[in-house]
């Protein structure tokens, strides 16, 4: 376990136990925006002992309470897992499915014209489109 991990974890109130500091170190190390099954698949063979698919989606659950990483929603019934936790959005290659982040700055300022009993705290737009190489 690194210790860039652990004080992230502990600084965030999670005891750094070895599957929640690998599981971390995996999501602070990629940009992919994985989700609870491609991180189970990437992180499995990382630990001296077998881990459940239970212990994943507990940790991935337990990390985003504390504010480690962030949900995010591209599509229909799926999640997703950011560790990038600053102020951004997202752009959703329709044609590849990778999700690129998108610095808060780089989206203009969106004028909301909500119904006056709607308080908005706060708003994530995503993006699709296609990536041209």
């Amino acid at each position: 376990m690194t210790s860039h991990i652990e004080e992230l974890l502990s600084n965030h109130g999670v005891k750094p136990t070895a599957q929640r500091a690998v599981i971390a170190e995996y999501l602070v190390g990629t940009d992919c925006h994985p989700t609870a099954d491609e991180v189970f698949q990437a992180v499995s063979t990382k630990l001296p002992v077998s881990l459940s698919r239970a212990t994943v989606y507990n940790t991935l659950n337990a990390l985003v309470e504390a504010g480690v990483i962030k949900e995010v929603f591209t599509e229909p019934g799926r999640v997703r897992y950011d560790a990038n936790v600053s102020d951004h959005h997202h752009f959703v290659d329709v044609k590849t499915g990778q999700v690129y982040d998108i610095d808060a700055n780089k989206v203009s300022a969106l004028k909301l014209e909500l119904a006056p009993e709607f308080t908005v705290d706060h708003y994530h737009v995503t993006i699709f489109g296609e990536v041209k190489k």
